[in-house]
């Protein structure tokens, strides 16, 4: 009953805090809606708003952004260019594409300089120092931080003189100088407490609470935590929420694994709502070692899939975010390009008329020696040109299979190290250390194919012979495996891309024979050569894809076979095939009572 009090508690703060983002949301969006002009205001109003959307709405932001370099542009307003790069580098770390972030803050510094905004360019400083500290560089966060300092300080800038410290504080704790990270929080505070500005003395208060918590001052330590979040609710600044809770969890020692779980589920439920991905990973992994330490196996097992779920959501994410931030960025540079182009135009429209005669009569002596040459030279040029586009054809067949086969090597490997993790929780260490080494004799293989593009049948099928024993020794036996390749592949020395029908062993193994109470389960592979083709056969006697397609509605709702759509691509571009064709044909087989008996996979590949 306490426990869901103090859900409903947060729950109701945070959706205040949502409110009034909102709230100020709408109030900037009304003013630039009535506000006439297109002037210097309007385009700074346009760069809040982008700047309030960056962490929540990443396209609509993206939006914003892009108005605020068209118009800034289009005004010459040089402070406007600043603000942009300065959004554009939040997003582009956000991203964690953190070398063009910086490219984005240093030509913000340029654009600061040009028209005198020390106080931009200290921004963009201490940005920069951001940066490398996520990417444990902290010598070059501090050197950018310094900078900063010494900016803010001149111009009097208080508020960014406190976020400079902390930032110095951060880099500090992360190497465990504590005694220089009190140093500095102490030089900071009075510039926080100076600015009045409730964010930057919630993460002030947040250092000192970590601090205490490690000198086991756990008193003093709960103080500086409590103040920390009143301070983050003043603004209704939920990221800083989030960090008090998990700090709360992971600093203070002997805390009640009841309390550090409510702590970390208060975290969770912010991240979640504000679609803070990589807050929902942090709090889902600690939640799942909080239920673990409680020996809440089944809760921390559910937590951790939360995890690992979120944290290939934010791969994807960060994939997606960076292609917007491209697209975007080559729009910007078209349009500089136009600009350029249009003045151009412009300056030699007033040259003397006599000059531009002369210009145009060269321009049309040109054209016709250009229209005469182009007359002798038309069929020689045009049989190059096909010849060249065969050849890019080529190029980009061969690319779009490296770029397949990288994605495929990760993912066989996740679900390997699967198995491992599998035999540790059960504390089968002897079977772990086998199958540790098996997988190890795997990636070797792996990697000595990764080299070149395709590899000869028998050394794919010794790779593929390693991978189902670690499958056996995983499922205890249960089923039975047996292979037969045609001795004239192996004589022929033809060659095929590497772990091309892994993915459909994988699929025979994991979702039909692993759930069959059958205790003669079978796997056979055969390869035989079939007019232009090799063709593979992949045969089982597991439940059928019915009954798994039950299963996994019932127990993987998100379910998504990776492997198979990845290898699917592969065997299309590798045979120069269209989506549709018959290079892979799946059969269920039923037996004579019509009862599903396993499933056969036809794979044809052609002949190299």
């Amino acid at each position: 009953m306490q426990k869901k009090i103090i859900s409903l508690f947060i729950t109701s703060l945070f959706c205040i805090g949502i409110y009034a983002q909102t709230k100020l949301l709408d109030s900037l969006t009304d003013w630039v809606n009535m506000h006439p002009a297109i002037d210097s205001q309007y385009i700074i109003t346009l760069h809040r708003i982008s700047y309030r959307l960056s962490e929540n709405d990443i396209k609509k932001s993206f939006a914003y952004y892009e108005k605020v370099v068209a118009l800034s542009d289009s005004l010459n307003f040089t402070y406007g260019k600043s603000l942009a790069q300065i959004n554009l580098g939040i997003l582009l770390y956000n991203s964690a594409n953190f070398d063009a972030s910086n490219k984005a803050f240093f030509r913000a510094i340029d654009y600061a300089e040009a028209c005198g905004a020390m106080r931009l360019k200290a921004v963009s400083l201490n940005n920069i120092g951001d940066n490398f500290k996520t990417l444990k560089d902290f010598e070059r966060s501090r050197q950018y931080a310094r900078q900063a300092i010494d900016i803010n300080t001149k111009i009097q800038a208080w508020r960014g003189v406190a976020i400079n410290y902390e930032l110095l504080q951060q880099s500090d704790l992360e190497e465990k100088l504590y005694d220089q990270a009190k140093s500095h929080l102490l030089l900071g505070m009075p510039f926080a407490i100076r600015s009045s500005d409730s964010y930057a003395l919630s993460q002030f208060y947040l250092g000192f609470g970590k601090l205490k918590a490690i000198d086991n001052n756990t008193d003093s330590a709960i103080w500086y935590f409590t103040e920390a979040l009143r301070q983050a609710r003043l603004q209704n600044d939920l990221r800083n929420q989030f960090q008090v809770y998990v700090a709360e969890a992971a600093y203070l020692k002997n805390i009640p694994s009841k309390k550090k779980i409510i702590l970390l589920d208060s975290a969770l439920r912010i991240a979640t709502q504000t679609s803070y991905m990589e807050g929902i990973s942090k709090a889902a992994e600690q939640l799942s070692m909080a239920y673990d330490e409680a020996a809440n196996k089944d809760s921390s097992l559910f937590y951790y899939r939360i995890y690992r779920k979120s944290a290939d959501s934010l791969f994807s994410e960060n994939n997606k975010r960076n292609v917007i931030i491209k697209e975007s960025e080559w729009m910007i540079k078209r349009k500089e390009i136009e600009n350029k182009h249009l003045l151009e135009l412009s300056q030699l429209q007033h040259k003397d008329l006599a000059i531009k005669n002369s210009l145009l009569i060269a321009v049309l002596i040109c054209l016709l020696l250009a229209i005469i040459i182009g007359f002798f030279i038309y069929r020689n040029a045009d049989a190059k040109e096909k010849r060249s586009e065969a050849t890019l054809k080529q190029k980009i067949a061969e690319i779009k299979m490296q770029v397949l086969r990288t994605q495929m090597n990760p993912h066989f490997i996740f679900n390997s190290l699967n198995g491992i993790e599998n035999f540790m929780m059960q504390n089968e260490k002897r079977l772990a250390s086998d199958y540790l080494n098996k997988f190890t004799r795997l990636i070797r293989t792996i990697l000595d194919s990764s080299l070149n593009e395709l590899i000869p049948v028998a050394k794919d099928m010794e790779a593929l012979q390693l991978y189902i024993d670690l499958q056996q020794l995983r499922f205890n036996n249960k089923f039975t495996y047996t292979s037969c390749v045609n001795p004239q592949i192996v004589d022929g020395d033809y060659k095929v891309p590497s772990l091309i029908i892994q993915p459909f062993v994988e699929n025979a193994i994991e979702h039909g024979i692993a759930h069959s109470e059958r205790t003669d389960c079978t796997l056979s592979v055969t390869a035989a050569i079939n007019g232009s083709h090799l063709l593979y056969v992949i045969e089982d006697n597991g439940i059928g894809r019915q009954q798994a397609a039950e299963y996994n509605q019932q127990n993987k709702r998100q379910h998504k076979s990776l492997g198979i759509a990845i290898t699917e691509d592969r065997i299309r571009i590798f045979n120069g095939t269209e989506k549709g064709a018959s290079d892979i044909v799946i059969t269920d087989l039923y037996d004579s009572n019509n009862d599903p008996r396993g499933t056969r996979v036809d794979v044809k590949i052609k002949l190299v």
